[in-house]
Formats: C-alpha cells, sequence, structure tokens
C-alpha cells in the first residue's frame, strides 16, 4: 500500500527542487540518507536510558521474530559462518538478475576519528580487489554488458552500505561473474596507498557537488530535531578534515570490523534458477571468516524534547521558505507483527485525511502556501516523528505557520468526518487490490530493493496477497474514533518543535530574535479557535452527458510483428493500440494535439512552463482538482497535462477495469477543460520560487540561461525574466491553449493490458463523436533555434557555495536521421567514460562528469552534443581544456574497439528490458507515429542497428561535428569567483566578456 513518508518530503525540500541529489545513488560512491527508516534492528538492542549499537549474534531474520510469515516465494538461507541470503525467481525483465550486498553497518558505526570512512570504504572497493586490479572492475561490467552506474552502483547511508549489480543474464556463468565482484566487495579489498589518494579527490569533490543551500539546511535542521543523537553528528558525507587523512590503516580498521560474514546479506531477484544461486554462494562465501573482533557499541544517544521550541535557519539562496511542526521522540525496536502493521495502516490512514484536507486548503484563492505535507513513521528504526510541513513564499510564513498549526489542531480536537473515513478507506483498499493483481510482472530490481529496505527496518517480506489478507480487515472495519485516537497518539502533547527555514530573512524583518517570533507566532495561532470539520458530499463523476452512437472507423491497420492496432475515425482521431502482457494491470496513455512549446507564442515567453502546470491545477470546468479526486476515490485512473517541444498532451493511467474512467476522464478535458484563477496564481509563485531557486545555483543558472544561449537566445528555452512570466493571464493561457483542445488534430496512444476491442469501442463513443478536427490549426513557429559556434559565455550566480558548472557543447543535427542519432548516443557514451577516467579518476576534479548528444524532434537541424562538469571554480579552466582535449582526440583519433565494445554491449542489455516496458512501446514507438510513421520501423531495428554500429562511424561523426573551431562554452560560477573567471579561458583573452550578461 502507499506510504507517506514526510522526512522524504522534508529532505526534498532541503535539497531544493532540482533533484534530491543525495538520496539517490548517482554514479558509484552514493550516500544515502535511508529515508524510509532502515535499520538492522535484528542486530540492535536498547537500553532504558539510551539507544545504542549492540549487534546480537547469531543474526535472525524478521520473520524468526515475530507472528508474520514471510513471501513464500522468498528462499532464505544463512550458511555456517553467519553469512546470509535470500533469493527470488522472477522474470520480469527476463533474463535479468539485481544483486545486491547488504552491509549492516554505516556512518553511525564511524568513530570520531572515522568520519566519513564508510563512504570512502565504499569507493575503493570500485578501486583495487582480489579479482580486479585498480581500474578494471569498470571495464569488467563493462565487458558483459552492464552501464556503470545504471546496472553496477553503490550508496552509504546512516546504518547501511549497499552495492547493487544488475546482471544482464541469469546462467550460470553470469551468475558466477556477478559472485565473483560481491565476494570482493565482502572480503577482497585491496587499498592500496596510491588508489587511496586519488580517490580522495574523488570524495572531496562529491562533497562539494552535494552542498547547496538545500544540504546546509538539512544538517542544520537535524542538529535541531536530534542534538544528543548521533545520528546529526554523522553524515554519510562524512568529514573532510578525515577524508583528508584517511589513511590505509583508518580504511581497513572499518573494513575489518563491518565487513563481517554475519553482518552480510546477499539479495537477488531476477530470471535465474535459485537451486543454482544457493550452490554458488555457497562455494563462494561459505569460507568468508571474521578478520576482526565486533567493536564496542557506539552509544546513539537520548531525545528528550519538553515543550515548544522553535529553529530558524536562513538561506538566502533558497527558493521559498518552509515551515514545519513536528513531535519527535525515541522509538523503542520490537519485532514485525500483524499488530504492528495494522497499527501502521491507521495510522497512514489518518495521515492520509489530513493530508487530503491541506489539498483542499492548496485549491482555495488566499492559501498562503504552495505545497503541504503531513506523515509520521519511525526513522532508523529508532526515531518516531510527526510532521506537519509547509512551502511558501518569505512574506507568507507566518499565515503559512498559523495554516498547518490549525489544521493540526482541528485533526486533534475533532477527528474526522464518516465521509472522510470512507474515502481514506476506498483508496487503501484500491491500492491493496492494485498490487496484488500487479504481482505477477512486478520488476526485480524494484522487487529486491524492497528486500533490502525490509532487511534493514527489520520487516517481514510479504507479498501483496500476504500484506492485503493482513490490512483488509482492519480497513475494512476501522472507525472514525479509531482514527482520531491513532492520529492524537502521533502528537503527544509533551512538546512541539516549530521550524522556519528558507529564504526568509527574519532578522532583517524585526528586532526581535527570530526564535522567539516564531514560537510567539505559533502559540498565537494556538490561541484561535478551530471549527469542526464540515461533513461533505462528493461531486458524481462523469457529469458530461453520455455520447450517443459510435463514431465510424475509416480504415483499420494491424502490424503483426509489432503487436500494434492502428485505426484512423472517421472523425480524423487517429487511435494507437498495443496489448501487452508486460505489467499486469497497467494501462498507459497518451492523448497528443498541437505542436507544443514549439508554437510558444514570442510575445509570450515561458507560457509553456505557466500553461502546463496551470492546467494541471485547475482540473474540469465544473470540478476542480480536489472535487475530482474526491468523486475518484478509490479509482486508480490519472490525467496529466503535458507540454513537450513538439506537442500538447494529456499523459494518463490506468487500470484493466477502469478503461471506460480513462476515456470518460480524457473527454471531459477535451470538452470541459478547466482554466482557474486560483491555479494560475498557485502556479505563478511556484514557479517564483523555482525561478529563485535556480539562479542562485549552477546548475539552475543552466535551466535558467544557459540552454536558451545554446539554442541562440531563442525564447523557446530556458526561463525568462521572471517579469515577463508574471505578465503573463489567464486569457493568454486560454486563447494558446482551448482551440488546440477543442479542434486540433488528436492522436491517442494506448498500451498495456487490456481487451483491443473493447477499448476501440470506447475510443468510438467518446472520441469518435466528437467534431471533425481542423488539421489546419495550428503550427510551429517558421524561427529555428541556433547554437552558435566558437563562443565562451560566463554566468555569475549569486551564491556562496564555492562550486561552478563547466559545460562544453557542440552544434549537431536533429533527431530524424535515426542511424545517425543512435551512433551519435553510443559516441556521447564514449565521451562520458573518457570523462570519467580523465577527470573523475585521473584529476579527481568532479564527481560525475557527463556527456549526451541533445537531438531536436520539434526544430529542423537543431541538435547539441554537450559535456557537464562540476567543478571547483578555480579547476574551471583546467577542466574546460581536457573537455576539448577528449573532443579533439576523437576527433582527430576516433574511438578504439574496446571502448565501442564497453559503450554497445551495455546499451544492447538494457534495449532488450526496455522493449519490455510498456513506457518505450507508448513513448517511443506510438506517440507521434502518426505524424512520423517511421518510428514503427525504428522499433523493428533498435537492436540490430545498435549492434551495428562501428568505430569508423563514430571516428567520422567525430571528426564532423567535435571540431574546436565549432565549440562552445559556458562556464557558471559564484559572483565573487566571477572576475577572475572573465579574463582567460586557456590563456586566451574571451571576446564575448564585455557583453556578458549581468548576474540575475
Amino acid at each position: 500500500m502507499d506510504r507517506i513518508y514526510p522526512i522524504v518530503l522534508k529532505l526534498k525540500h532541503a535539497l531544493g527542487r532540482l533533484a534530491v541529489i543525495i538520496a539517490g545513488m548517482v554514479l558509484i560512491g552514493g550516500v544515502s540518507l535511508n529515508l524510509c527508516g532502515p535499520a538492522t534492528a535484528s542486530a540492535r538492542s536498547v537500553s532504558s536510558d539510551s539507544l545504542d549499537l549492540k549487534r546480537q549474534a547469531p543474526p535472525s531474520w524478521p520473520h524468526e521474530t515475530g507472528d508474520l510469515a514471510a513471501d513464500p516465494a522468498i528462499v532464505f538461507g544463512r550458511l555456517g559462518n553467519g553469512f546470509r541470503y535470500v533469493l527470488m525467481e522472477n522474470d520480469r525483465p527476463s533474463d535479468r538478475v539485481s544483486l545486491h550486498l547488504f552491509v549492516g553497518a554505516g556512518s553511525l558505526n564511524e568513530t570520531e576519528a572515522q568520519q566519513g570512512v564508510a563512504h570512502f570504504l565504499e569507493h575503493m572497493l570500485f578501486n583495487g580487489s582480489t579479482h580486479f586490479p585498480p581500474g578494471e572492475l569498470v571495464r569488467y561490467f563493462q565487458g558483459i554488458g552492464m552501464q556503470f552506474g545504471n546496472d553496477a552502483n553503490a550508496h552509504t547511508g546512516f546504518d547501511e552500505t549497499v552495492y547493487d549489480i544488475i546482471l544482464p543474464s541469469g546462467d550460470r556463468a553470469s551468475l558466477e561473474k556477478g559472485l565473483l565482484v560481491i565476494q570482493d566487495y565482502a572480503t577482497g579489498a585491496l587499498l592500496l596507498d596510491a588508489e587511496i589518494d586519488r580517490e580522495r579527490k574523488v570524495i572531496l569533490s562529491e562533497m562539494r557537488s552535494r552542498d547547496s543551500a538545500g544540504y546546509r539546511t538539512f544538517t542544520a535542521t537535524l542538529g535541531f530535531e536530534l542534538p544528543d543523537l548521533l545520528v546529526s553528528r554523522r553524515m554519510p558525507i562524512g568529514s573532510a578534515d578525515v577524508i583528508q587523512r584517511a589513511d590505509r590503516a583508518l580504511l581497513k580498521s572499518y573494513y575489518d570490523a563491518w565487513y563481517r560474514p554475519d553482518n552480510m546479506v546477499l539479495v537477488m531477484v531476477g530470471d535465474f534458477s535459485a537451486a543454482l544461486a544457493a550452490s554458488l554462494i555457497e562455494t563462494r562465501f561459505e569460507q568468508l571468516a571474521a578478520r576482526a573482533a565486533v567493536p564496542d557499541p557506539l552509544p546513539l544517544g537520548t531525545i528528550a524534547h519538553r515543550g515548544v521550541k522553535s529553529f530558524y535557519h536562513h538561506e538566502p539562496e533558497a527558493g521559498g521558505t518552509t515551515v514545519s511542526i513536528e513531535s519527535i521522540s525515541e522509538h523503542t525496536p520490537s519485532p514485525d507483527s500483524l499488530a504492528r502493521r495494522r497499527q501502521q495502516a491507521v495510522e497512514q490512514m489518518a495521515d492520509r485525511i489530513v493530508q487530503h484536507r491541506l489539498d483542499a486548503l492548496l485549491k482555495k484563492a488566499d492559501a498562503p502556501f504552495t505545497s503541504a505535507a503531513v506523515g509520521s513513521g519511525v526513522y532508523l528504526n529508532r526515531i518516531r516523528y510527526a510532521e506537519i510541513t509547509a512551502d511558501s513564499s518569505a512574506d507568507q510564513w507566518r499565515a503559512t505557520l498559523a495554516a498547518i498549526e490549525r489544521e493540526l489542531r482541528r485533526a486533534e480536537q475533532y477527528g474526522f468526518t464518516e465521509a472522510e473515513v470512507e474515502r481514506v478507506r476506498k483508496e487503501t483498499l484500491k491500492a491493496l487490490d492494485k498490487a496484488v493483481k500487479a504481482a505477477a510482472t512486478r520488476d526485480s530490481t524494484a522487487l529486491a530493493r524492497a528486500l533490502v529496505r525490509d532487511l534493514a527496518a527489520d520487516r517481514v517480506s510479504l507479498s501483496p496477497e500476504q500484506e492485503r489478507a493482513v490490512l483488509a480487515p482492519v480497513v475494512t472495519a476501522v472507525s472514525a474514533a479509531k482514527l482520531h485516537q491513532a492520529f492524537r497518539n502521533n502528537w503527544p502533547d509533551t512538546h512541539r518543535l516549530v521550524l522556519v527555514t528558507g529564504d526568509a530573512d527574519l532578522k532583517a524583518s524585526s528586532s526581535t530574535l527570530p526564535t522567539t517570533s516564531i514560537r510567539d507566532t505559533y502559540l498565537g495561532s494556538a490561541q484561535s479557535v478551530v471549527e469542526r470539520p464540515e461533513s461533505t458530499t462528493a461531486a458524481a463523476f462523469p457529469y458530461l452527458p453520455e455520447p450517443t452512437g459510435l463514431g465510424g472507423v475509416a480504415a483499420r491497420e494491424t502490424i503483426d510483428d509489432l503487436g500494434i492496432t492502428r485505426i484512423r475515425l472517421n472523425n480524423g482521431i487517429h487511435i494507437n493500440l498495443k496489448p501487452t502482457d508486460y505489467k499486469a494491470n497497467e494501462i498507459l496513455a497518451q492523448l497528443i494535439f498541437g505542436y507544443g512549446t514549439s508554437s510558444e507564442p514570442q510575445a509570450l515567453p515561458g507560457i509553456s512552463l505557466l500553461a502546463e502546470a496551470t492546467v494541471n491545477e485547475s482540473g474540469l470546468g465544473r470540478m476542480d482538482t480536489h472535487e475530482i479526486e474526491r468523486a475518484l476515490a478509490g479509482k486508480s485512473t490519472t490525467t496529466d497535462f503535458r507540454i513537450a517541444e513538439t506537442h500538447f498532451g494529456f499523459y494518463a493511467e490506468s487500470v484493466s477495469a477502469e478503461v471506460d474512467l480513462l476515456f470518460q476522464l480524457l473527454r471531459a478535458h477535451l470538452a470541459d477543460p478547466g482554466f482557474r484563477d486560483e491555479a494560475l496564481a498557485l502556479s505563478r509563485e511556484r514557479l517564483r520560487q523555482d525561478y529563485h531557486s535556480f539562479t542562485r545555483s549552477t546548475d539552475g543558472m543552466m535551466r535558467v540561461e544557459g540552454v536558451r544561449l545554446l539554442a541562440g537566445g531563442d525564447s523557446r528555452f530556458g526561463m525568462p525574466a521572471f517579469e515577463k512570466i508574471d505578465a503573463i493571464d489567464l486569457a493568454d493561457i486560454r486563447d494558446w491553449i482551448a482551440p488546440q483542445l477543442q479542434r486540433a488534430p488528436l492522436e491517442l496512444s494506448i498500451v498495456g493490458d487490456f481487451d483491443a476491442e473493447a477499448v476501440i469501442d470506447l475510443a468510438r463513443r467518446y472520441l469518435g463523436t466528437l467534431p471533425d478536427r481542423d488539421p489546419k490549426l495550428d503550427n510551429p513557429r517558421a524561427d529555428l533555434p541556433k547554437m552558435p559556434s566558437g563562443t565562451t559565455h560566463r554566468l555569475a550566480v549569486d551564491s556562496q557555495i564555492p562550486k561552478a558548472l563547466v559545460v562544453s557543447a557542440w552544434p549537431t543535427e536533429d533527431f530524424w536521421d535515426i542511424n545517425r542519432s543512435r551512433r551519435m548516443s553510443v559516441l556521447a557514451d564514449v565521451f562520458s567514460d573518457r570523462l570519467r577516467q580523465r577527470i573523475r579518476e585521473k584529476l579527481g576534479a568532479s564527481y560525475s562528469p557527463y556527456a549526451f548528444n541533445q537531438a531536436s524532434r520539434a526544430y529542423p537541424g537543431y541538435g547539441v552534443f554537450q559535456a557537464y562538469v562540476n567543478v571547483a571554480p578555480d579547476q574551471a579552466q583546467t577542466v574546460l581544456a581536457e573537455v576539448r582535449a577528449i573532443a579533439g582526440d576523437l576527433a582527430g583519433n576516433g574511438v578504439t574497439a574496446d571502448e565501442l565494445s564497453r559503450s554497445v554491449d551495455p546499451i544492447l542489455t538494457s534495449i532488450k528490458s526496455l522493449r519490455q516496458t510498456n513506457g518505450y512501446w507508448l513513448n517511443s514507438v506510438m506517440t507521434g507515429s502518426t505524424r512520423h510513421p517511421q518510428q514503427l520501423e525504428w522499433a523493428r531495428t533498435f537492436l540490430a542497428d545498435y549492434a551495428a554500429v562501428t568505430a569508423a562511424e563514430l571516428a567520422t561523426l567525430a571528426a564532423t561535428y567535435l571540431t574546436e573551431e565549432r565549440s562552445s562554452a559556458i562556464i557558471i560560477a559564484p559572483a565573487s569567483e566571477a572576475q577572475e573567471l572573465r579574463s582567460t579561458v586557456d590563456g586566451s583573452t574571451c571576446p564575448t566578456c564585455p557583453d556578458e550578461r549581468q548576474p540575475l
């Protein structure tokens, strides 16, 4: 069932709206904050007055200590030395196997002198081991058809380190190769001095790349929330001082202490024989032995909040202000059980009701916040939390704090209405049923990661059928009183933590201490009267009259080898259908029309950004989004309006039993679109916050200014100055979008688990009875973007964070010569690998440099080959020269046969898996095939054409496009570094410097 993790949302706020980088696993050596509470509780004990990390022996499985039985499809094994394994056969996708080595230790196991060693060690396991000399492991992965980063990765968290390998095959040879690598992770680290010295530069580069206003906010917030807990002093990325002086002895002491057979679990899910895997595991891992005594446990600390405490953290580079009210207390681990699962389900249902209330408030014209979330749970298996949080503009923090305080108190005082309970009951039961129906076609890697999370959190791994059997009875029978009590229990009246973080400058706006202002605002709101929630009746959907009759079919074509049926209705609407069994009970659809961003009015730059959000927030003419959600409680069908470069469209997800609802929603959006002032106001404020954030970070400035520079200043790229977005009104959006909805030619593509004839009948009823469409309604603008050559642009950002972005770019071509586009993507992969070797591995200058070719589908002749490198500002020129040297070498000397095979083989592996997904067929093959029928042929040649790529072809492309005279560069750095960067590039004065754009 769906779970709400507000700490995840808080982390998202903290890390900025560009990406949740630290929680992901981009390239090798990622760090993770264990957002879903993973901790090896079976290996820990708790005293009455403090929490510690004492390990129990022998290790046990979660289902051995409680009253829940594990999924019968899972094989659990334990060797004599304590090494454990979890096996699960699964054939989606076919031939792939997902391996994960879970080590029950992370930054919380580090001493003061070891801060960052767990993460450093994780890096080092890719830099030399018993069977793989330094530099060979990545080549080994690529040589067996795996993509470095996608198929081979790792991350370090507070109390876990996990190594991931996605094998291209499940046969004996492939399993043996994968297990050999896992064995080396477990026991074979060489930890060579030269490699340690080289890798420390990479880690310091990673530390710099993760530094952001959001990350600083997160660490400061954690110090307030958990001041006496080790967690707040053991961020997985570690201490720069420790990283600078770490040596082999320090790394090996941690490795020997914690990489013990009884502290590791191997998880394997995929298309393999469990019996064979068990035999291979026993042979390879039975001889593992502990290399050191178990260290003394580290005290985790205590949590003892009392009363009202306030916290303020100012980050002027943040895009907005986040206001939160929290309750945080100690949690005593206990075995997973039936009672525990059912209680958690009740708590999540109560949270969901309050979330619905926040969502409803957000739709009101006077809402002071732009997003809000509520939730509760257990973090790191030791910390119980409840949180209600909201984002707002800086000047709305007081109103936002008062609003969430009132909603929290309303739920505490009055509980929930029967209508609210019934809605959340429907939603929860539907989620349980949906999971059961999709169980047979779950993805192996997703399954494996779920098993790892369960092990880390000491949770029993249940099948969807078991989970429904456990939870459905309590969900069905739960009362409003029970939900009310569960919510109150999560918010004990012993304390409240009140936090304001972000760009609100409370010191400048008042002489009162910020923490005092926050506390006074909270206490003042707490004195106000809140009213009992009103009981409302959900509106009925569909509300439009049922179409009468059926539209005629003008043409029908069946493409047997692709399994696609194409229909043209009499009114000119095109339908593409592909029934599949890739994922049970999943249906994906796209209804497209018009020309999207490429047709954006020149006088209204940025309207695409604002229009997409406004349409989505508006809902329908007679029902806003909140009313639609209430009317569709317990349903699984959703629609999302999107504006792409080549088209407008509604992307939809549904299930097999709701295809009629899918068509009802699509017709309603076409016939009765909503354009609401409050939706525009909300979308505009969210976009303003994004703009504010983007223009204060190097990556964000690339999105705002950089991409437009690479398009020759074309207003359809990047983001215009916000005053231009601010000038767009609802009439502008309606005048641009509404005619397209009413009259533009339509193409509907549907893929998934459905009956084709039934869907054709529905299409004829709901779309075939619409008026004829006008094929001449709209066209792209005639003007085209053109990337400049031979220029260097320097952009300054208003940031105190010492990092720069170097982008080197070359003009290429559009997408429609597929032979060329595919080969350019291989060339970009080779380029990325050289960046990894020369800039990450050799120079240690950047954590994750990469290259890609962006070939346009919308603009004839337009394409840009780009290399992105995040660096320290004083390394920008050196790195730019290195990137250009890589390009020059490729242009002059081409690609080696070894580079070609190490790039193409992993691509071929990924293609085989990709073709087994509904998303590939929808997005890459069927959508847009009415305009571009060649896409169907591309699906036939996808694998063979990549397999046929030659080194000579890549050499020709490199010589054609990656020449010095065609190259341009963008360097983005903090304003404090701008003067130095303006002076020279590669020793020569930049001719464009006098005309530089000023910092925004």
